[in-house]
């Protein structure tokens, strides 16, 4: 009965072990920091106050965006939380 059982069941355990085998092998590569330069390679010619001057503009729309959105949306969470009570 056991031969039975094991012949059934033995792909998928073999399948299971192989996915446990995988999983635990995976690493995670070292963080590496956004190399802006990529995408902001054109304001090169500008110098690097210039450059300095662009990516806090830049980081400081992004930052109002996020406030921006986040403010807007205070009502839904709200709600949200409403509905999660009265639940």
């Amino acid at each position: 009965m056991r031969d039975l059982v094991d012949t059934i069941f033995g792909p998928f355990l073999g399948w299971l072990t192989m996915v446990y085998n995988r999983i635990s092998s995976l690493s995670v590569p070292l963080a590496r920091p956004l190399d802006l330069s990529d995408y902001f390679g054109y304001f090169a010619f500008l110098g690097p106050v210039w450059q300095t001057c662009i990516t806090t503009i830049i980081s400081l729309a992004v930052l109002y965006f996020l406030i921006y959105v986040v403010v807007n949306n205070i009502a839904l969470l709200q709600k949200m939380k409403n509905l999660i009570k009265w639940w």
